[in-house]
């Protein structure tokens, strides 16, 4: 193995424990991926009898999967998530894909239940106020997606998006790298629950047109900002090591309880 494959990996379970120690997910549910450059395969958090949850992820629990959902490497233990195929599937249909995230987050599930709208209620809060604007689409159902008929269909469901909901079931992320589409789950994590809590005081409201399209040309602009956060992968690379440092913080308060094989 290279030394960027080892990167990638070390990459893949580090999302995996920081979505986990953050409680993005429930329970053991969810999995992180990475396409393997030059082959139809991918890694992927593996499940199966000896699976720990998210939280607990180590460079073992990363399994090579082919794009027939088939394990090439990995422990006995382990064995391909049923929703290998959602994953696949984004990688056959979107090139410039080259990670997928999947997961349940509670109060974005709750948001599909009851057929909320998610509008940009904000602006200089967070980042998620880009995926409000860009629009998010919702896969109207609850399956889980353990097949390639499936996997096709949620594939067009979500088309070009970062992100896209699933109806009573949980949520996909993808991106240009593992950073990427962590940053893009976590900005719809906090996206949807701001939408919730709205939803539980009254009527929310957008925020001003001309808000919306300054947020759009800002984007655009990929010139090096010279006050505030410095935007672009630089920006992405300083909020990756600040959630990689709040859930190592949570992590040490949770190594006594880590389950043993």
């Amino acid at each position: 193995m290279s030394l960027k494959e080892s990167a990638i990996i070390d990459q893949v379970s580090q999302s995996c424990r920081m979505l986990g120690l953050l409680d993005i997910t429930h329970a053991a549910l969810g999995h992180v991926s990475h396409r393997i450059e030059g082959r139809d395969a991918m890694y992927i958090k593996g499940k199966g009898p000896g699976e720990v949850g998210l939280r607990y992820t180590t460079h073992e629990d990363v399994l090579v999967v082919d794009f027939d959902a088939n394990k090439l490497e990995g422990p006995d233990y382990l064995q391909p998530p049923s929703e290998s195929f959602l994953h696949i599937w984004m990688y056959k249909t979107r090139p410039e894909v080259q990670s997928v995230i999947h997961m349940h987050p509670k109060y974005a599930v709750l948001l599909t239940i009851c057929q909320k709208p998610i509008i940009p209620i904000y602006n200089a809060f967070g980042s998620g106020v880009q995926l409000a604007i860009d629009g998010i689409p919702t896969y109207p159902r609850s399956c889980t997606i353990a097949s390639d008929e499936l996997g096709k269909e949620f594939a067009e469901a979500m088309g070009e998006k970062q992100v896209c909901l699933m109806k009573g079931h949980g949520m996909t992320a993808v991106g240009r790298t593992v950073v990427d589409s962590t940053l893009n789950t976590l900005a719809l994590v906090e996206l949807t629950e701001m939408m919730y809590q709205a939803y539980l005081l009254g009527d929310p409201t957008p925020i001003l047109p001309e808000e919306i399209e300054a947020i759009k040309a800002a984007r655009a602009d990929t010139r090096p900002r010279t006050r505030g956060s410095s935007g672009g992968d630089a920006g992405k690379l300083a909020l990756w090591r600040y959630y990689s440092s709040l859930a190592e913080e949570r992590a040490v308060k949770s190594e006594m309880q880590r389950p043993r094989r």
